[in-house]
């Protein structure tokens, strides 16, 4: 296959190829290749810093003496459209002749990674501490309003409470004066019934307005005869 591969294209417009098309993505430890390098705007992500940001402010150090050279250009190559169709083994064979003719180290490369993904797993565990300590500090939050909420809440249901209370109260004053006054009412209607007629009177159930104006009628006659 590799055999093949050489025959449809020649050494030279391969490595152009690589040349031409990483050259003009690559400068330096921290510039983005062709992937996903670039942290993209998800909403909830603005705090958080791109992959680039990170690199910058590690102390990663340059894989080789050439900038131009990282492990994204390595990525880049794999991916190039050159060696699309490509078994594995045929890739691996074209990169390899790629780096010894550019004169990278394969160790260098691999170096370059596993530097590339610790400061990737540092950042992470900084970020999974910075929310656990958000999420604490939230809950304490939500827990001390919690109970300030609930205060105010039974302080309120207190003062409901007495409210009814005193409703109820106002309404045992309004029922015992009406008891007081069906009370009063006999007895003014029994002093009232003493004072009319006979026939006038009746019980001491009648009314006593009616009493007293039938009996003031009677007294008006008897004055004008």
């Amino acid at each position: 296959m590799l055999k093949r591969f050489w025959k449809g294209s020649s050494t030279e417009t391969i490595f152009t190829a690589f040349v031409k098309e990483s050259n003009g993505s690559h400068n330096g430890l921290s510039t983005p290749g062709n992937g996903e390098r670039k942290q993209t705007d998800l909403p909830g992500m603005a705090a958080l810093s791109s992959f680039d940001e990170i690199y910058q402010r590690s102390a990663l150090k340059a894989a080789t003496s050439t900038a131009a050279w990282d492990i994204f250009k390595v990525a880049d190559m794999v991916n190039n459209g050159h060696l699309q169709g490509l078994s594995p083994a045929a890739k691996h064979s074209a990169l390899m002749m790629a780096l010894e003719a550019a004169g990278v180290a394969v160790e260098d490369m691999l170096h370059d990674a596993v530097q590339r993904q610790r400061v990737l797993n540092e950042y992470e565990d900084g970020q999974r501490k910075r929310l656990e300590d958000f999420q604490t500090a939230k809950q304490l939050e939500k827990e001390r309003l919690c109970a300030v909420m609930e205060a105010m809440c039974a302080e309120y249901r207190m003062r409901i409470a007495d409210t009814e209370q005193d409703l109820e109260r106002e309404r045992e004053l309004f029922r015992e004066w009406q008891e007081r006054k069906e009370k009063e009412h006999r007895r003014i209607s029994e002093a009232a019934s003493a004072c009319a007629s006979v026939d006038l009177g009746g019980s001491i159930d009648y009314s006593s307005s009616r009493l007293i104006e039938k009996n003031s009628g009677r007294l008006r006659e008897s004055a004008s005869a």
